[in-house]
């Protein structure tokens, strides 16, 4: 996990979302179990490049989000990303 993600969940405070824009394209140190665990979050937006030369994003956050049952979505995939609050939940448009 990140100093950032540590710092966060040290201070105590309340992390709960329904969505989350995953950290550092989704590289295998973003999104610590003990962070997503805290922040719960509905959906995941991950941002990167098709095809980029690091290969993001990672196996393992996508496992993490996987087992705390998020909807992911990726930029190299569904292209823009729009998330907006509807009763109950979020709605999620994509154009890519």
């Amino acid at each position: 996990s990140t100093p950032t993600e540590e710092a966060l969940l040290s201070a105590g405070v309340d992390l709960a979302a329904d969505v989350l824009k995953v950290g550092h394209h989704g590289s295998d140190s973003s999104s610590s179990e003990a962070f997503l665990r805290a922040v719960r979050p509905k959906c995941a937006a991950i941002s990167c490049g098709e095809g980029n030369s690091y290969n993001h994003p990672h196996d393992e956050p996508l496992e993490r989000l996987s087992r705390l049952h998020a909807t992911v979505y990726r930029t190299d995939l569904q292209g823009d990303l729009t998330f907006y609050p509807i009763p109950g939940g979020v709605a999620v448009t994509t154009e890519k």
